[in-house]
């Protein structure tokens, strides 16, 4: 082995050199890349972003409401000129058809005894000629008046379907009024509109990399809230924490049977303990913060659990978002370390995202 390294030229021994220096780098990315160096974990969920994400999927909803109301609109107005135009071209083909069977039915010798009872009656002809001019003019005045009209017809309906188009825009575009605590009294739950999650924040060592932070997150989660008007009498929030996706497939299949052991403690669940008292409904920029005290049912433990949240009405949808610590120790979880994740922090965080919608 060393005498054919000794054997190749200059030129080759450092052609080979390089190659071999990519190859290790290409497996030194392979591998920053499968532990997720290059992935930055996702935000903490705040209010602002999840106002925005209600934000996008309203103006977008709008946008295709728009498109299928102008559609719908085309539609109507080409069915209503082929109907104006179908019955003037029906009659004329149907006269055309018996003008034609008319002539060609005719005998031969029936024509030239009107040709001769034409020529002995010219004067009369002419004048009867003379009449059938003045009532064919009559008629074509009839008909243009009769296209004008429809013209006109056709023009009135173009500017009133011009109107309607523009009074919706307005009330699309017009500020709803803010309801009263009142008005709001009810059941709510998951709106599809928006971004809704819940999910957990936690810091890990990782071989040969460093400390790193995993977020996981789950959008099947099931809500209810029960509001009287000044207060929210009941909140329950459950998450189904087997589709919980963090940026590592590993890390997802471990959790199945380490860790929080999805496979055997499938869902979460939060219940609020003590009321919420509404004072004023925060709208605009204004929002409300609180911290609410409830229960948490994590790995098949439940403990009290206070929790920060915020809340704000927008459009029809109240949006919250908040957060507290878990200690993996309380709910007697075991941190699922192994050859890529050498350590986990004893303490992480649970967090949420959700825009609720009355409950019709």
């Amino acid at each position: 082995m060393l005498s054919h390294i000794r054997s190749l030229s200059p030129r080759r021994l450092v052609a080979t050199g390089l190659i071999l220096a990519g190859v290790l780098v290409a497996i030194l990315l392979i591998i920053l890349w499968q532990v997720g160096l290059f992935d930055s974990a996702p935000p903490p969920a705040t209010l602002e972003s999840a106002v925005e994400s209600v934000r996008q999927d309203q103006a977008q909803q709008q946008a295709q409401e728009h498109d299928a109301a102008e559609q719908v609109q085309s539609q109507e107005a080409q069915a209503q000129e082929q109907a104006s135009d179908e019955p003037t071209q029906s009659a004329t083909d149907d006269q055309d058809q018996q003008d034609s069977a008319a002539y060609s039915a005719e005998p031969q010798e029936q024509q030239s005894q009107d040709q001769e009872q034409d020529e002995e009656q010219e004067p009369a002809s002419s004048y009867d000629y003379g009449q059938e001019q003045e009532q064919e003019q009559e008629q074509q005045g009839d008909d243009q008046q009769t296209g004008q009209m429809s013209e006109q017809e056709q023009t009135q309906q173009q500017v009133q379907q011009a109107q309607q188009t523009e009074q919706q825009a307005e009330q699309e575009t017009m500020t709803p009024e803010t309801p009263s605590l009142a008005d709001l009294s009810g059941t709510w739950v998951l709106s599809a509109q928006g971004t809704s999650f819940v999910g957990y924040r936690i810091g890990e060592e990782l071989a040969n990399i460093g400390t790193a932070t995993a977020v996981g997150r789950t959008g099947d989660v099931v809500v209810s809230l029960e509001f009287d008007g000044a207060v929210i009498t009941s909140v329950v929030i459950e998450a189904d924490l087997r589709t919980l996706k963090s940026d590592q497939s590993f890390r997802d299949g471990a959790l199945r049977t380490r860790g929080i052991e999805t496979d055997t403690y499938p869902f979460a669940t939060f219940v609020l303990t003590e009321p919420i008292s509404i004072d004023a409904l925060p709208t605009g920029e204004e929002a409300l913060s609180r911290t609410v005290q409830g229960t948490l049912d994590l790995h098949g433990v439940t403990n009290p659990v206070s929790i920060a949240l915020e809340g704000q009405y927008v459009d029809g949808l109240v949006v919250v978002v908040g957060s507290t610590e878990i200690a993996l120790a309380d709910y007697d979880i075991e941190p699922p370390t192994g050859f890529r994740v050498l350590s986990i922090d004893d303490v992480g965080i649970m967090e949420f995202q959700l825009v609720l919608e009355r409950a019709p």
